[in-house]
């Protein structure tokens, strides 16, 4: 019966690409000839954003058009179903192997994402990067450490100026776990000035982390 109802969701709703609106594979964000446009892997310095306890930065997606589209619909209008077809778009564009030819990255490393404010995940029922980065983690057989925790509430980032957004987050994040020596990916869905994974970054190098690399799905950085 299941099989029947999902056949008949994809003959009469099926999978859009959220940029151009064509049909893609059910599993899909985006048409290929619109990921290549949408896709824009860059590695930013860290000390050109301020953010000092940060050892790299890499943004996978442009925060425009279809991604935005794709975000927004995630985070503000419930659309949980849109999640697995996000992941999907991180592991078609995102391999440990190229990180390693721009990072020196270590073996063991953690995968920890940055935990969203407690009563934004109460209205929404889910975490955006848990759910988009775990699949990705698990291909890349890294190791999933849910280490931080927010303990103090936060408003949203956007909307916020550079200062703003540091003081919205400073201190608004605590360590749970083990990570003294590890080296980490620390991830999260959107980067723009980089303050909140920069706080993520100071919380867990205080409790004795490594290195630290920070690894976002979309990103409108701005200094």
């Amino acid at each position: 019966m299941m099989k029947f109802l999902c056949l008949l969701e994809d003959v009469f709703f099926p999978a859009k690409c959220l940029n151009c609106h064509g049909k893609v594979q059910k599993q899909e964000l985006f048409c290929a000839s619109c990921r290549r446009q949408l896709q824009d892997i860059r590695f930013l310095y860290p000390t050109g954003y301020g953010c000092r306890h940060l050892d790299g930065i890499c943004l996978l997606y442009s925060y425009e058009r279809g991604v935005k589209t794709a975000l927004h619909k995630i985070k503000f209008e419930k659309k949980r179903q849109l999640l697995p077809r996000a992941a999907e778009e991180i592991k078609k564009v995102c391999y440990c192997a190229d990180l390693g030819a721009n990072w020196e990255l270590s073996e063991n490393m953690l995968l920890i994402p940055v935990p969203t404010d407690t009563a934004r995940f109460k209205a929404r029922g889910y975490d955006v990067p848990t759910d988009i980065f775990k699949p990705w983690g698990e291909r890349e057989e890294l190791i999933w450490c849910e280490a931080l925790e927010r303990v103090l509430q936060t408003v949203p980032q956007y909307g916020l100026n550079k200062n703003r957004r540091r003081k919205n987050v400073k201190n608004c994040f605590v360590v749970r776990e083990n990570v003294f020596g590890k080296d980490i990916f620390l991830v999260d869905d959107i980067f723009t000035s980089g303050a909140t994974m920069e706080e993520a970054a100071k919380t867990l190098k205080k409790a004795g982390a490594a290195k630290i690399w920070a690894l976002a799905f979309a990103g409108g950085a701005q200094v």
